[in-house]
């Protein structure tokens, strides 16, 4: 189960942790299976998780640890500020020192039609947004994303246009 955190809606960052840390320790059954994800967020308005240490907190306070993890949102982190065209390494280091990539179980694949920061969440076809091409090769080589779920987030006018991105997400593959 994949899910956007929330937002604070202008009670403050640790108000809007706690309630989201609350309804998690309070919605997920005692014999539920099912992983439970966080996805990255852009940081638009008063959301939360637009940066790694809020889904720290997040993940600190929940008190099914065998079922939370998160999803990383390639748009998203790039408009919460991460660098996925310069540096998906770093990105990643920062992502194992806050949450421990061992958190990390899937990822929404998408370029961003915005510079890295602007906060704003809007989605672009793979290559066709200020991310490139390139980040997405790394990606899908990557010794730990390689072997993610992967599911792809852009906006397309038909079905066709998600084949036509998968079988370039293919052809990167070494």
């Amino acid at each position: 189960y994949n899910f956007h955190p929330g937002s604070h809606v202008g009670q403050g960052e640790d108000q809007g942790i706690a309630q989201i840390i609350e309804v998690l320790n309070t919605s997920i059954p005692k014999n539920c299976t099912v992983p439970v994800l966080l996805e990255t967020m852009a940081g638009k308005g008063t959301e939360i998780g637009r940066n790694f240490n809020q889904l720290s907190r997040i993940i600190e306070g929940v008190e099914r640890q065998d079922l939370i993890g998160v999803c990383l949102d390639t748009c998203h982190i790039s408009d919460g500020g991460y660098d996925l065209l310069e540096d998906l390494d770093m990105v990643l280091e920062e992502f194992d020192k806050s949450i421990g990539l061992d958190r990390l179980k899937a990822l929404h694949l998408n370029d961003s039609k915005n510079p890295i920061g602007a906060g704003k969440d809007r989605h672009a076809r793979l290559g066709e947004g200020t991310l490139g091409l390139e980040p997405f090769k790394r990606i899908v080589n990557h010794p730990y994303l390689k072997t993610l779920p992967m599911c792809l987030e852009t906006p397309q006018e038909d079905e066709s246009g998600y084949a036509k991105e998968i079988a370039l997400l293919r052809s990167f593959e070494k």
